[in-house]
């Protein structure tokens, strides 16, 4: 501790009282704040005070009850008496059961707050304070610079590499964005040209720019201050945007943000002005409550929508207790690459799928809380009928019952002839026509020209069997006997993540219909490899399918997996050298004679597409019937 003399010990105390309100103080500042108060008795019941009006504001606004007592203040007993268990719980904030006992009643506003404690708060909150002192870890760090985008920085000094931790300070940059992650969990994305002072895990200073921020749990009481304003977060997301000629505008995108201001009839008094969701204000002088403008999440553009995680469809407001989040990416994206990355994603220990809208309530539920202020034109969504043209199914094997699809510029899905190997457009996506078609469902093909989706839509829900192997697949088609066929049953399955052909034909053989047994199909005669290529492949949008055929190139011994040999076929190989191989039966735009499907044998080393299906072939014997 400093032997220092501290020349303004009311202004030390106040400055150590919101540390511990914010939970950030360390060690050696509580020994310090514990000496000021020993040694200065008469700055005991301003320090009180400023406590009570800490956990008397949290404490009306988490239960609406309004507080009724007014503890007198005690300051006879000196600091260092106080019990360990009493120490510890000034430095989390909470009131010791020793001189402060008063406070242990029930949390109260200051009514009796004298006028010099109001301004000294005041003009702390309102003040840019970039001391690291205020920081909690040890190396004053405070928050990681998690993404930044084409950022141009202005200060060399600062930390501007992605996966940098940031210490307490100034942040500038003149253009781009940036997003920093608060070691309380605050997530703020910024857009250049932007000054923004770092102070502790809870509480920042935007001088000028525009932030999106989005708050979990955690990080509740998070304070944004601005030359106008202090803002203190109560569990949402919203935005605020400074500027020399508009002030501090903020739009609260959902949750509440509390603004704090100066009452106008009693100056003493901090008063709160609570914004909720789709409100706004712009305030123009510093420390007022300014005036409602028209809420536009559009004005933070791709920062609001950044910043969104996961919304719960509370079963208590008719939902399905499943969470939702729309995730936009830098790039462009297949539906196939979205599926994958949804499938990849965990919130809470469920895992995660494109989204699936079986009814018009869980339909208006994404539209109004993830998609009604997005400004690009499109978001990916788990509906394919890529397995059979016209067959819709959804990634979970969910009901296809309702549907929501657009009716401009043409009544969807209208399959539009985009892709010359498959036919059309086989992906469902969430679209929208300004002026023209709200959001509404649109099928789009795997190589549009006109669309370039780099958005999509994830739900969370308790695992599904369907999604087990995070694969969906089509009713087994039959070639009946009558047809010339051999009266076995064919399915094709999707595959939504790379797996080695082993592990492929390790599921095929769990899978059954009519009790019999699957297999990777074996294709023994041309006129089966017909059958599965215009029977079954016909409008099927997957170029890829593993087959049942493995074996050596190098001593030509290629069989199928039911042990029959397969080395008169017509293989086409890879370029590179290899020996041990898996089949799959390939689309090729440009064969040799004309585009069509081909058998190509894959080294087993090699994983297929990103993106591709198999074949189970069912040798069931004695049933005619089709499924």
């Amino acid at each position: 501790m400093s032997d220092q003399p501290v020349t303004n010990p009311s202004a030390q105390i106040i400055e150590f009282a919101n540390l511990m309100c914010d939970e950030t103080i360390t060690a050696e500042q509580r020994e310090q704040l514990e000496s000021l108060l020993d040694q200065h008795p008469e700055l005991r019941g301003a320090y009180l005070d400023y406590l009570r009006v800490n956990a008397g504001l949290i404490w009306r606004y988490r239960t609406g009850e309004e507080p009724t007592e007014k503890p007198a203040h005690a300051t006879s007993q000196p600091v260092s008496s106080l019990a360990n268990n009493d120490r510890v719980g000034i430095a989390n904030g909470r009131t010791p059961s020793g001189w402060t006992s008063l406070l242990r009643t029930r949390w109260a506003f200051a009514c009796a707050l004298a006028s010099s404690v109001f301004i000294a708060c005041l003009l702390w909150i309102n003040r840019t304070d970039t001391s690291v002192e205020r920081i909690a870890d040890g190396n004053g760090f405070v928050a990681t610079l998690r993404e930044a985008t084409h950022a141009v920085w202005s200060n060399n000094e600062r930390p501007v590499d992605v996966g940098s931790r940031v210490r307490a300070g100034t942040l500038q940059f003149n253009t781009g964005e940036a997003e920093l992650v608060f070691d309380s969990g605050a997530k703020l994305r910024l857009a250049g040209p932007a000054e923004l002072v770092l102070e502790s895990p809870l509480s920042v200073y935007l001088a000028k720019g525009t932030i999106a921020a989005h708050m979990p749990p955690e990080a509740v009481g998070f304070k944004i201050r601005t030359p106008e304003s202090t803002l203190i977060d109560q569990g949402t997301e919203f935005g605020v945007s400074v500027s020399e000629s508009d002030g501090t505008q903020v739009h609260v995108f959902r949750g509440q943000v509390d603004l704090l201001y100066q009452d106008a009839q009693e100056t003493s008094k901090v008063s709160r002005l609570e914004l909720r969701d789709r409100q706004a204000r712009s305030i123009a002088l510093p420390n007022t409550v300014g005036e409602e403008v028209e809420y536009s999440k559009s004005l933070f553009g791709s920062l609001a929508r950044r910043v969104v995680d996961p919304v719960e469809w509370k079963t208590a407001d008719g939902g399905n207790g499943h969470f939702y989040q729309l995730v936009v990416e830098k790039q462009p994206m297949t539906w196939h690459e979205a599926a994958q990355r949804a499938t990849s994603k965990h919130f809470r220990g469920m895992p995660g799928h494109l989204v699936t809208i079986t009814s018009s309530e869980e339909d208006q539920f994404v539209l109004k809380n993830l998609l009604e202020d997005a400004q690009f034109r499109g978001a990916w969504m788990g509906l394919t009928d890529v397995l059979r043209e016209g067959h819709y199914r959804w990634v979970t094997g969910e009901p296809y019952d309702y549907t929501n699809w657009a009716s401009w510029p043409d009544q969807q899905p209208d399959n539009f002839q985009e892709a010359d190997w498959h036919g059309g457009e086989d992906y469902g996506m969430y679209a929208q026509f300004p002026g023209k078609q709200p959001w509404a469902w649109n099928d789009l093909s795997i190589d549009s020209i006109h669309e370039k989706i780099s958005a999509y839509l994830v739900e969370y829900e308790p695992p599904l069997d369907a999604l087990r192997h995070r694969s969906m697949a089509l009713d087994p088609i039959h070639w009946p006997k009558s047809a010339g066929g051999n009266g076995h049953y064919y399915r094709i399955v999707l595959v939504l993540e790379p797996v080695d052909w082993e592990t492929i034909r390790q599921r095929a053989t769990e899978s059954q219909v009519h009790g019999t047994q699957g297999h990777l199909v074996a294709m023994e005669t041309a006129e089966e490899r017909e059958f599965v290529a215009k029977g079954i492949l016909r409008v099927c949008g997957i170029p890829e399918m593993m087959i049942g055929l493995s074996g050596s190139l190098e001593h030509n011994d290629l069989r199928w997996v039911n042990g029959l040999s397969a080395t008169n076929l017509q293989v086409e190989r890879s370029h590179l050298p290899t020996d041990l191989v898996y089949g799959v039966f390939r689309w090729n735009p440009a064969g040799k004679w004309q585009a069509g499907w081909e058998i190509r044998a894959m080294s087993t080393d090699v994983l297929p597409a990103d993106w591709f299906g198999y074949i189970i072939e069912y040798p069931v014997e004695s049933i005619e019937e089709s499924l």
